[in-house]
């Protein structure tokens, strides 16, 4: 059995009790002030802790008081009357919490370093190396928590990555007051929270490297690739429990006592198990069953065809995209570039062999010359195109066509205008029934091109209407499954993605995407997608969401309304995913060198909450892209249930799952993100970005975001 360890320390308090420092609130706050109150501070109120309002009579005219565990944030609000009571941190374990919390905060702004909240609301502390003209940080997240995977205290630990800040303050640059944040002190603050006292002190604070003050800063952002994540992860958790959590001073200002000399907590074994092995195998067209769309797709061939269809390309007239558009054309047909390719001075000619576009899709490949479309300028881009579809006489009824978009706009470049021009060239496509498939054009001169027309293909196999690979055994009964995904984008409204109906080789049926806010719109996609499911395959089994966020009872009970309406009585389970855990509590494995788990590996953390592993080590001693586990909770939704979740319908759900994570066709390498989440997610992020703000027809049918 592996050997797992989860990135935590076991603690203990060397006395639970303590004295802290309550306050009877605030009032007459403008918007932004009770934001700040409310995210610096917990509520207590008497109903949930009886036992602080019995041991100290001081609280007793009070029905709550709050408790503020982020000071410095509080700066320029006042605090209501206050009172210092004793409390039992055992007890009342979730104010202990944020005792601790407090103390963590202070000990560490006591050094100096900056300390804020990640997303979650957990405390990052940024370790500082000075690298000339800016300052990297190291960002390490804690979180105190109690009776977890422990019967006592813990505190995790994770590297959270890194960020780069300017030496400059505020008062030094010109940067416009928009989206990016600033260091002021101890403080990581958004650049519209900085106030008068930041400035007096700070210099309004250092801003942040970003794509946008990257540029106006002239500062260069290095990157490079980790090929051993858990690995390099590892040894940064260790070096900070080392260096700044196993000190004297550290555990005093806590009054605590780190256990087992900073060892990491050990997985307890019966917490580890793995799916079924015939759970990861693939197949292909030719019969082939595999593990690895890497190396079996291109050899196999897509297992179900790709409907036919004609291409043909958008892209700007420049002397770049047209000789990447030349090469792209040769390679695609014929399988040899024959382009003459420049570098520096010098010409010449690659006459490198490829295998054709067409014997990836097992099927011969049609160019239509007269639908290709070279437009003249980024701003005249939109309308050329809206132009060129109008013409109907281009196009023949019954015919499925694609464009190839070659864009010269990297996904870095700063001018946003750019990166609008390449979502509403989909919207219009779309409009017209075409989908399409951008190509960046330095990747097609790239010499390891060859790597990329793998993806190119089992993307346009998806598009298409056929799937590159298929599930060897399905572990689903009759089962409804609906995915749920979210994309919240700075400056736009937030927007839910919707896939739904599931048949039972994997694919999906139908799209949608509402704004975040429009439950009204996602019920009534809910209902039509069961009707629909019922007509084709009956009445389900069971309804399984897999949803961005977990689900509120009242959604629950909406859910269940819709069932009873529809004369359909099923269990529904809820399986709520954070694909973004590399920074969260974690297990890995000691007995490998780059301390990645198995693919399929499932850990039990706590109550129905569970650790799926899903990446390409398939033995003991493979090798494959190191890839973080999801985080999943599964949840019993409605009273056919009766509220219990069976270990049968556990491994079935998390089986599921896993199987998920393995039909995705946007690329050939594999992702530990099921595509019920990680496609919706595509849907939310396009759509926001349309003229229209709604998605066309075509695009409820079709995998055009892949």
């Amino acid at each position: 059995m592996n050997q797992l360890v989860f990135n935590s320390l076991a603690i203990e308090r060397r006395n639970p009790v303590k004295v802290i420092d309550l306050f009877a609130g605030c009032g007459g706050l403008n918007k932004a002030l009770e934001s700040t109150w409310k995210h610096a501070t917990i509520r207590v109120t008497k109903d949930s802790c009886e036992s602080l309002w019995e041991d100290n009579t001081c609280l007793s005219q009070l029905s709550e008081v709050f408790f503020a565990y982020w000071e410095e944030e509080l700066h320029d609000i006042p605090r209501g009357e206050h009172y210092s009571v004793k409390a039992d941190m055992n007890l009342l374990y979730r104010l202990g919490r944020f005792e601790m919390t407090q103390k963590i905060v202070r000990y560490f702004r006591g050094l100096g370093f900056p300390v804020c909240r990640d997303f979650i609301g957990r405390i990052e502390v940024w370790i500082p190396k000075d690298e000339g003209n800016s300052i990297l940080y190291n960002r390490y997240t804690l979180r105190p928590y109690y009776q977890d995977i422990t019967d006592g205290w813990q505190i995790d630990v994770s590297h959270s990555g890194e960020s780069r800040c300017s030496k400059k303050t505020l008062y030094d640059v010109d940067l416009d007051d928009q989206g990016f944040d600033v260091v002021a002190g101890t403080e990581v603050l958004r650049r519209t929270q900085v106030k008068q006292h930041h400035f007096q002190r700070f210099g309004g604070g250092c801003p942040i490297v970003n794509r946008y003050t990257k540029k106006v800063l002239n500062l260069s952002e290095p990157r490079s690739h980790d090929r051993n994540k858990y690995a390099t992860k590892m040894k940064k958790i260790k070096d900070f429990i080392h260096i700044y959590l196993l000190t004297q001073q550290f555990q005093d200002a806590l009054d605590i006592n780190i256990l087992n000399n900073g060892e990491l907590i050990q997985v307890k074994p019966d917490d580890i198990l793995i799916v079924n092995e015939q759970a990861r195998n693939l197949k292909y067209g030719d019969g082939f069953v595999g593990a690895l769309p890497r190396n079996d797709f291109s050899q196999h061939g897509p297992y179900i065809q790709p409907q036919p269809f004609r291409y043909f390309f958008v892209s700007l007239n420049s002397p770049t995209s047209n000789a990447a558009r030349a090469r792209l054309y040769n390679i695609f047909q014929n399988g040899r570039d024959s382009s003459v390719l420049r570098q520096g001075d010098k010409e010449y000619g690659s006459n490198k062999q490829f295998k054709r576009l067409g014997e990836y899709l097992n099927q011969s490949l049609l160019w239509v010359s007269n639908l290709s479309l070279s437009y003249s300028s980024y701003d005249t881009a939109l309308e050329e195109l809206r132009k060129h579809l109008m013409d109907d006489s281009r196009f023949i009824p019954g015919y499925n066509y694609i464009a190839i978009i070659i864009s010269e706009i990297h996904k870095d470049a700063p001018e946003p205008r750019l990166h609008e021009l390449y979502y509403r060239m989909k919207e219009l496509l779309m409009k017209s029934k075409i989908t399409s498939q951008v190509i960046y054009a330095p990747n097609i001169n790239n010499s390891h091109f060859d790597w990329f027309l793998p993806n190119i293909a089992a993307a346009i196999t998806g598009k298409q209407n056929g799937m590159a690979w298929g599930l060897e055994s399905l572990s689903q009964r009759n089962d409804m499954i609906v995915g749920i995904g979210a994309s919240k984008q700075h400056g736009r409204k937030p927007y839910l993605g919707t896939a739904f109906c599931f048949d039972k080789e994997g694919q999906f049926r139908e799209f949608d995407c509402c704004q975040a806010e429009d439950t009204e719109a996602l019920g009534t996609s809910l209902k039509k997608a069961l009707w629909q499911f019922c007509k084709q395959y009956g009445k389900p089994d069971r309804l399984i969401i897999h949803y961005y966020k977990k689900l509120r009872r009242e959604e629950g009970e909406q859910i269940e309304m819709m069932l009873k309406q529809n004369g359909i009585q099923c269990p529904v389970f809820v399986v709520n995913m954070v694909t973004a855990v590399n920074d969260d509590l974690i297990a890995f494995d000691t007995t490998k060198n780059d301390f990645m788990p198995l693919s399929g590996t499932y850990v039990h953390l706590r109550d129905t909450q569970f650790l799926l592993y899903n990446n390409e080590r398939y033995t003991e001693f493979g090798k494959g892209d190191v890839l973080f586990p999801i985080k999943m909770t599964i949840t019993s939704a409605n009273t056919n249930t009766g509220g219990i979740l069976t270990k049968e319908d556990t491994i079935d759900i998390i089986t599921q799952v896993y199987q998920f994570c393995r039909l995705y066709w946007k690329s050939v390498k594999m992702q530990n993100v099921p595509i019920t989440i990680a496609y919706p997610e595509l849907v939310a992020k396009y759509v926001p970005h349309f003229n229209d703000e709604d998605l066309p027809e075509f695009g409820k049918h079709n995998l055009w975001m892949l």
